[in-house]
């Protein structure tokens, strides 16, 4: 359910826990080693081979790096930020205003 009674966006549902990885991956540049990533999944509940599977590559993908480690790397920046957003889970750039609370 979304935190912010937003239209459901489109594209695979990556549930609250998937929603936390595509904000951390993001804010790390959108591509990391796969253990730190399959570290971050397991925090979250799931596998991080079964969340790409299910998301679609086209979203997010695994690759080969030049060295021969495998790294997984979001290719569908704007599906991850809408879907951040709809779980009210959308990391600030450091330089973004945040309103305080009272």
């Amino acid at each position: 359910m979304s935190k912010c009674n937003l239209p459901t966006p489109d594209g695979p549902d990556p549930d609250e826990g998937g929603a936390i990885f595509l904000g951390w991956l993001k804010k790390r540049g959108g591509m990391r080693r796969i253990q730190d990533c399959q570290r971050k999944c397991k925090e979250n509940g799931f596998e991080a081979r079964d969340f790409i599977n299910a998301m679609g590559q086209e979203r997010i993908c695994l690759y080969r790096a030049g060295g021969g480690d495998k790294v997984i790397k979001l290719e569908n920046l704007v599906w991850a930020d809408q879907w951040m957003t709809y779980y009210d889970l959308e990391v600030p750039h450091h330089r973004h205003w945040t309103r305080l609370k009272k």
